[in-house]
């Protein structure tokens, strides 16, 4: 049963003035909203634990550390600075394995770091071919060579 927020203040007014007796409370509200006995179904023992998460922390909301955990701005730094170094060097590759053992941290933390956080996927951060000057002839022949074809061909 999900109960608003007035709702839970409701309960809790039902469960104090009826000397802390949850099913009194529970049978006031269900009363009072037209409900039907077992719709919604929450249970005298759902309601004393709500009332005693209320009692606990002043607030109907979830308590914090309930939900996923984020990373700390050091890790996520320490995470980038080890892929801007690792992918710095000639030709090698930037791996998620290669971060975690300069880091010592496991292989599904930097993964999560690099896709969720900095929004760097493995073909961002690898190498795929190193451009060399004297390769440069080549490179200007094949490009002609293909936009002649490309050019023959679409018309």
């Amino acid at each position: 049963m999900t109960v608003s927020f007035k709702d839970h203040a409701l309960l809790v007014k039902f469960f104090h003035k009826n000397n802390d007796c949850a099913p009194i409370a529970l049978q006031k509200f269900r009363t009072l909203k037209i409900m039907k006995n077992g719709v919604g179904s929450l249970a005298a023992q759902g309601l004393e634990k709500m009332i005693q998460k209320f009692e606990e922390t002043g607030s109907f909301h979830v308590q914090s550390g309930r939900r996923r955990k984020r990373f700390n701005s050091t890790v996520v730094e320490d995470v980038s600075k080890a892929v801007q170094e690792e992918s710095s060097g000639v030709l090698q590759p930037c791996s998620a394995r290669g971060i975690v053992q300069t880091l010592e941290r496991p292989v599904s933390t930097a993964h999560k770091i690099l896709r969720n956080t900095l929004h760097w996927y493995p073909y961002k951060i690898s190498h795929v071919q190193e451009l060399f000057l004297f390769d440069l002839p080549a490179r200007e022949t094949f490009v002609l060579e293909f936009l002649a074809r490309l050019e023959v061909n679409y018309e």
